[in-house]
C-alpha cells in the first residue's frame, strides 16, 4: 500500500478517531467554559451607584432627625407613668484642701528637693553651697531668699557664719506660682531649727516678683544685692494659724 505525504496543516490523527464525535466533545466543553465565566463575572459585578446615592440620602435624613430633636430620647416621654427619677445627691467634687501650715510645708518639701543634692537634708550646707538653718538670708525676709532661689547666686557669700565661693544657679522661675513660692519661703523659714512663724499668702508673692521685675541687672545676684533686699519686708495681712485654703489654688475656704 502505498503512503501519502503528511499535510502539515491538518492534525496528524490516528485512523480509528471519530472526528465528528471529538468535535461534538470540544464544543460541550467549550460551552460549559463560558458559562462558567459568566458566573464568575456576574458575581464581581459593582454595586450600582443608586444603590449608593439612595443609602447616603437615608443617613442623611436618620442623622438629622437624631440630632435635631432634643426630645427624640427624652426621658420624660419614655418612662412609665408614675416613675420617679432619683436626684442627684452626690454634687460637686470635693475641694481639695487644708490647713495652711500643713499644705505650705507639704509643697514647700517637694519644691526643696531639687535644692537637697547641695544644701543637704538638714540644710547645713557643704563646702560648696552655705547652709539653710539660721542663713539671715533665709530668715530675714522672704525677698532676699526669693531674689537668691530664682535668680541665683554667684560669687563669695557669707551665711550663719560660713563663707563660700561658688555658683548657685536658679531653681525656680520669675512665673513660678505665687503659691509654690509662698509655701516653699514658708518651708525654709521653718525647718531646719528657723522658726520665723510667718505665713505669707500667695497675693504677698506677687510683690516679689514686681521688685524683680524692676532689676537693674538680668542674671545671678550677688552677696551685696541680697544685702539690700534683706531690708525689705513685703506688706499686707498674713495668713492667721490654721487657716483653711485651697491645695490648688492658696484660696481661702470659709
Amino acid at each position: 500500500m502505498s503512503s501519502q505525504p503528511i499535510d502539515p496543516k491538518k492534525p496528524d490523527l490516528e485512523e480509528s478517531t471519530n472526528v465528528a464525535e471529538q468535535h461534538a466533545e470540544v464544543t460541550r466543553a467549550s460551552s460549559a467554559a463560558s458559562r462558567e465565566q459568566q458566573v464568575r463575572e456576574n458575581g464581581l459585578e459593582p454595586v450600582s451607584v443608586w444603590v449608593f446615592i439612595t443609602g447616603s440620602i437615608i443617613a442623611v435624613i436618620a442623622g438629622s432627625v437624631l440630632f435635631s430633636s432634643n426630645n427624640l430620647f427624652a426621658y420624660n416621654d419614655f418612662v412609665k407613668e408614675g416613675y420617679i427619677q432619683a436626684e442627684d445627691t452626690t454634687g460637686p467634687p470635693p475641694v481639695p484642701q487644708g490647713a495652711v501650715e500643713a499644705v505650705y510645708m507639704a509643697k514647700g518639701s517637694a519644691t526643696y528637693k531639687k535644692c537637697m543634692g547641695c544644701h543637704q537634708p538638714d540644710g547645713k550646707g557643704n563646702v560648696n553651697y552655705p547652709p539653710l538653718a539660721a542663713s539671715e538670708y533665709v530668715t530675714e525676709s522672704p525677698v532676699a531668699l526669693l531674689m537668691a532661689v530664682v535668680n541665683g547666686v554667684k560669687g563669695p557669700i557669707t551665711a550663719a557664719g560660713v563663707s563660700v565661693n561658688s555658683q548657685m544657679d536658679s531653681q525656680l522661675n520669675k512665673s513660678t506660682d505665687n503659691l509654690e513660692m509662698a509655701a516653699l519661703v514658708y518651708y525654709l523659714q521653718n525647718s531646719f531649727g528657723n522658726n520665723v512663724g510667718k505665713i505669707y499668702t500667695p497675693d504677698q508673692m506677687q510683690q516679689f516678683k514686681d521688685l524683680n521685675a524692676k532689676r537693674a541687672t538680668e542674671g545671678y545676684t550677688t552677696e551685696a544685692e541680697l544685702d539690700e533686699y534683706r531690708k525689705i519686708q513685703v506688706e499686707g495681712d498674713f495668713f492667721e494659724p490654721g487657716t483653711v485654703i485651697n491645695k490648688k489654688t492658696g484660696e481661702v475656704i470659709e
